[in-house]
């Protein structure tokens, strides 16, 4: 079982994911990129991503995408 420090760090960092998960993925604030990828995968990553762990269901991510 996790100490609570540790519980507490992690729910934080999920917390960061999915703050930045809606953010990038939300069609009010997201930039064409991340809004084709959401539409690409074929479920909406802002319901689907709720942890650090759930961000593996994006796949790998190759830099030169964004250049």
């Amino acid at each position: 079982m996790l100490d609570s420090k540790e519980q507490e760090a992690r729910e934080a960092l999920d917390a960061h994911v999915r703050e930045v998960v809606r953010w990038h993925f939300d069609p009010a604030t997201g930039c064409p990129f991340w809004l084709e990828y959401a539409r690409r995968l074929g479920w909406d990553p802002r319901e689907q991503i709720r942890s650090f762990e759930d961000l593996a269901r994006l796949g790998w991510f190759q830099d030169d995408w964004l250049r």
